[in-house]
């Protein structure tokens, strides 16, 4: 049997194909360790320049929150000086410097403090009380999170070890871990009395802080950097071990949100393909959907307009929901034919009188009762005012209108008012507080429909 030699010219090449492959992931070459210890021990220290650019900062991402605006939180994680004592941290447990890692968890920690005070004294002051999307975004990491934040970490290190420093990567990174809006998160959850936000944005902070901190100190260790203390191979073991059981501690409520995010969004996919799919009917409409998640007990609400269904079709309904997984039990149909019983109603009574006389008793039975309904609107927002006073002490006043619902007859007029509340407050009220008024008035006033506005009373 004749065997077949390799050519020595394409073993070559493909010999300096796996070379330049290599070359491509070689660290170690182009590291210029003595250049990135001295600007990261540089970056750690938090001079008078520095605290002020952080407050700075820290208000910009708390307009940029408040605002729902995301270019202006990413400008402000530009400017913010966050990342220096968390490399700092990561580099003195990489090269066993017992003083930088001091130097950087005591400077972390007062910056931390300044920008949850500056953040918690800017919503306090502001008019603006809503929770946006982009303060919610803050208050509920999960598994990704950490991901971002060990990659991000690895990302700067490698950046800042090279000999030609990279202008774009740590800026990157500080905008991929995002570690001053959990912060500002944090400072809207004090000012609100919302302590699951402050604390979803800390872990958030501690997530991202924690990762870059081991990712920047698996890579000082990876480069090999001189280490300032010797320490023997048993004590090193037990240094490392106690890294990664703090990353481990980290890591674990991350995988359960994560678990517990995936449940609901996968709920609420399976709960809209249902009413979407399912909820179709000749003379009967779909017209509102809610749709809640909890552990123990889910929700879905869903408002029909149009003909009644029968029993039997509620019935086929829950039994398509098993085909979604979806236990039958938590589905609620509110059901209404208002506006067909009102059209007949109305068709009736024209057709019977003169549509001009009938349209003139109309007029003067709503004017009739419009002024009814103010004096007995005025009478039960003083009454309420009243009761309020010492259960709210901020509230200066309440006032109560109706809704113009553009009623065609009195009858109509007299089903059901909508109200609309307005509540004047002396003081700027939480939203802990806001959240308890709203649900006191919605079970005080009785009404088909109401809308309850809090103002300010400058």
């Amino acid at each position: 049997m004749q065997t077949i030699k390799p050519d020595p010219k394409t073993r070559n090449e493909f010999l300096n194909f796996l070379e330049s492959v290599q070359s491509l992931f070689k660290l170690r070459a182009d590291t210029d360790e003595q250049g990135t210890i001295e600007n990261i021990r540089a970056n750690v220290d938090f001079k008078s320049a520095n605290a002020w650019t952080l407050i700075f900062a820290i208000f910009i991402a708390s307009v940029g929150l408040n605002t729902n605006s995301p270019a202006v939180v990413i400008g402000a994680m530009l400017i913010s000086p966050l990342m220096g004592p968390i490399v700092g941290a990561g580099l003195g447990l990489g090269i066993n410097d017992l003083h930088l890692i001091k130097r950087s968890v005591r400077n972390l920690a007062f910056a931390v403090l300044i920008s949850i005070l500056a953040s918690t004294a800017y919503f306090l002051i502001s008019p603006l009380s809503e929770v946006q999307s982009e303060l919610l975004a803050r208050t509920r990491p999960t598994f990704f999170d950490v991901i971002i934040a060990i990659f991000g970490g690895a990302a700067g290190i490698i950046a800042l070890s090279r000999q030609e420093k990279s202008n774009a990567a740590i800026p990157g990174v500080a905008i991929a871990t995002a570690l001053m809006p959990p912060l500002c998160t944090a400072g809207f959850g004090i000012a609100n009395g919302e302590l699951k936000y402050f604390f979803g944005a800390l872990y958030l902070f501690i997530i991202n802080s924690v990762f870059i901190c081991v990712s920047t100190f698996v890579f000082v260790r990876y480069l090999k950097f001189r280490k300032v203390h010797a320490t023997e191979a048993a004590k090193q073991k037990k240094i490392d071990r106690w890294v990664f059981s703090v990353a481990l501690v980290v890591i674990i409520p991350s995988i359960f949100l994560a678990w517990t995010l995936q449940r609901e969004n996968s709920f609420r996919a399976r709960a809209n393909a249902f009413i979407g799919t399912e909820m179709k009917f000749d003379h009967t409409f779909v017209v509102g959907r809610e749709i809640e998640y909890s552990w123990s007990l889910p929700k879905i609400k869903v408002s029909l307009i149009g003909e009644a269904l029968a029993q039997n079709q509620l019935e086929l309904l829950k039994e398509k929901m098993k085909r979604y997984f979806l236990d039958p039990k938590i589905l609620e149909i509110n059901q209404s034919s208002f506006e067909e019983s009102m059209e007949k109603r109305i068709s009736e009574k024209l057709n019977s009188q003169n549509a001009i006389t009938k349209q003139t008793e109309i007029k003067l039975a709503q004017s009739e009762l419009e002024l009814q309904r103010f004096k007995l609107n005025e009478s039960l927002s003083k009454k309420i005012t009243s009761e309020l006073s010492l259960l709210f002490p901020k509230i200066d006043r309440v006032f109560i209108s109706e809704f113009a619902r553009g009623a065609t007859t009195p009858n109509e007029s007299n089903a059901a008012p909508d109200k609309n509340v307005l509540v004047l407050w002396k003081n700027r009220p939480g939203l802990s507080e806001r959240r308890k008024l709203t649900s006191f008035l919605e079970q005080r006033i009785e009404s088909a429909s109401k809308l309850i506005e809090h103002v300010i009373n400058l």
